[in-house]
This record gives structure tokens, sequence and C-alpha cells, in this order.
């Protein structure tokens, strides 16, 4: 879909301008609704104060999208924003990052990761990814076998979401 086409949808009220810029489009708008984006497309928000601010906002929110949340907004990251500000070399020789790059192998654990630690409840993964609960447990022992500490527990949880969002940054 043209790019202009895309900022009418998500600004139909107002004017928007709208550039490719690389690979990657550009729309400027003073308001956005975010359920208006086509499927398929990923989008970071920015602030709207200042376009340089709003621009740096946007690419970094950008990064933390993924096809389950295919739109962020940089405001909602919160203290997850800072997770963009470390060094390449720092999150690659991190443990648990590797360990997550080394699951990266096998997508079914991958996604069950993703939706656990998205949801934070077993049986809320289990009806997102359609499976029993017991199926869920099974994979998540065996995935906190391999990353070598318990998932279910609240540490291994933010332990897990840290390491993941790390690993994504890196390959966004």
């Amino acid at each position: 879909m043209p790019l202009d086409q895309v900022g009418v949808l998500i600004c139909p009220a107002r004017p928007v301008k709208a550039a490719p810029l690389g690979d990657t489009g550009v729309i400027l708008a003073t308001t956005v609704d975010q359920s208006a984006f086509p499927e398929g497309v990923r989008a970071g928000v920015g602030a709207a104060e200042d376009p340089h601010r709003s621009w740096r906002q946007a690419r970094t929110a950008l990064r933390f999208t993924t096809p389950r949340e295919p739109v962020v907004r940089y405001a909602d990251l919160g203290a997850l924003a800072l997770l963009a500000e470390i060094p390449q070399d720092a999150a690659q020789d991190n443990a648990d990052v590797a360990a997550i790059a080394r699951m990266a192998g096998s997508p079914e654990d991958l996604e069950t990761l993703d939706v656990y630690c998205a949801t934070g409840s077993l049986r809320r993964a289990a009806d997102l990814l359609h499976l029993h609960h017991s199926s869920v447990a099974r994979r998540l022992e065996q995935i906190g076998r391999t990353l070598g500490f318990e998932l279910t527990e609240p540490s291994g949880l933010t332990r897990t979401r840290l390491a993941l969002t790390a690993w994504r940054l890196l390959n966004a």
C-alpha cells in the first residue's frame, strides 16, 4: 500500500506528510489511530513535541515491534526503551541473550517463550497457542532447562523477557 494511503488511514481527519527514507516509510502526523494501520505494517510511534526527538523515538519503538505487536508507541515502552541503548557487543556477550539466540533455531520454542513472556500466564499462553496447558508447561520446563533457570518464577520471567527483548533488538 502506498505510504500516503497509510497516512490517510491512520490520520483521516488531519493532513499528514509521508515520504520513504531508505527502506523505511516516514509519516508525520499530529495524531495517529494505532488500530488503523494495515495488516502486515510495522510502525514505531514517537512523541509529537519535537520532530528530531520524535524521529529517534519512532525508530527505537520500531525496533520493539513484533508480528504479534506490530505497532509500538515509544511512550508505552517506559524503561524497556533503555534496552535499545545497550551496546550490541554487551548484549551479544550476555549468557541469557546467547541462550535465546541458540533457541532461535526452534521457532516453536521461541513462540512459546514469546507468548508466555507476553502474558505471564501458562494458561493464557496455552489459549493463545491453541495448546493444552500441560503441553505448554512441558515446553516451558524444557526451555527453562536450556536457559538454566526456572521460567515460572517471577525473576525467571523477568530475566527471560529482558533477554528475549535484547535478542530481538540485536536482530531488528
